[in-house]
C-alpha cells in the first residue's frame, strides 16, 4: 500500500532536517512509537502501539535510517511484529524537506510504502490505514512544532541542550474507525437522496 502526505512545517529548513535528525525526538511526536535501543550508525528498536477498535497490537521491530543531506532526503525502513495478534508490518518511508520562499515555512513530501499481514491486514484493504496515516501526520506536525519551539529558546541559551525523549502512549484509533464508518455511510445516504428518481 502506498501512502503520500505533504505537510508544511513553521520553521527554516536546516533547523527542520536537524531536528528530524534525532530520532529520539522524532519518535516522541508520533503517537504510539518509541524508541527501545540504538544498535548502531542509523539503525534502531522500536515499537509503535496501536488500538483499533477492541484490537490492540504493539509491534516490535527494527528500524534503519539512511540521510542523505546533499538531497534533504531520508529513507526509513523498518519491519515489526505483534505477537498477540500475529500481525507482521514492513515498509519503507522516504521524506524530502524543501524551503519556502524566504526560507520558511518548510515544506516536507512523505512517501510510504506499508505492507501488512496477519488480522490487522483487513483494515489495510477498507482504507483504515490512509485515513490513520492522515490522522497521524496532524497530530505529528502539532507535536513537532509544541516540541521544537522550546528547543530553539533552549539552543540560543545552550547550543549544547538536547530534548529528552518522552513515554510512548498508544495510539487508539477506535474513535477514528467510528468517524470513518459515519463518514461513509452519510455519503451514501447523500447519493441516495441526490439520484434522480
Amino acid at each position: 500500500m502506498k501512502i503520500e502526505k505533504s505537510f508544511e512545517l513553521a520553521r527554516p529548513r536546516q533547523i527542520v532536517w536537524e531536528a528530524f535528525g534525532d530520532v529520539h525526538l522524532v519518535a516522541s511526536c508520533l503517537p504510539g512509537a518509541s524508541i527501545a535501543e540504538e544498535l548502531g550508525v542509523g539503525r534502531y528498536k522500536g515499537k509503535f502501539s496501536i488500538k483499533l477498535g477492541p484490537m490492540a497490537a504493539a509491534f516490535n521491530g527494527e528500524v534503519a535510517i539512511e540521510r542523505r543531506p546533499e538531497e534533504w532526503t531520508a529513507v526509513v525502513s523498518g519491519k515489526g511484529a505483534d505477537a498477540r495478534s500475529s500481525s507482521r508490518a514492513n515498509g519503507s518511508m522516504t521524506y524530502r524537506v524543501s524551503a519556502g520562499e524566504g526560507g520558511a515555512p518548510t515544506h516536507v513530501d512523505v512517501v510510504s510504502e506499508i505492507n501488512l499481514a496477519g488480522a490487522l491486514a483487513q483494515f489495510g484493504k477498507a482504507g483504515v490505514i490512509s485515513e490513520i496515516a492522515g490522522r497521524l501526520t496532524d497530530e505529528f506536525v502539532r507535536n513537532f512544532e509544541a516540541k521544537l519551539a522550546p528547543a530553539e529558546a533552549e539552543a540560543a541559551a545552550a547550543p549544547a541542550a538536547r530534548i529528552e525523549p518522552s513515554e510512548a502512549r498508544s495510539l487508539d484509533a477506535g474513535n477514528l474507525l467510528w468517524t470513518i464508518l459515519k463518514a461513509k455511510v452519510l455519503g451514501f445516504i447523500r447519493r441516495l437522496i441526490g439520484r434522480p428518481a
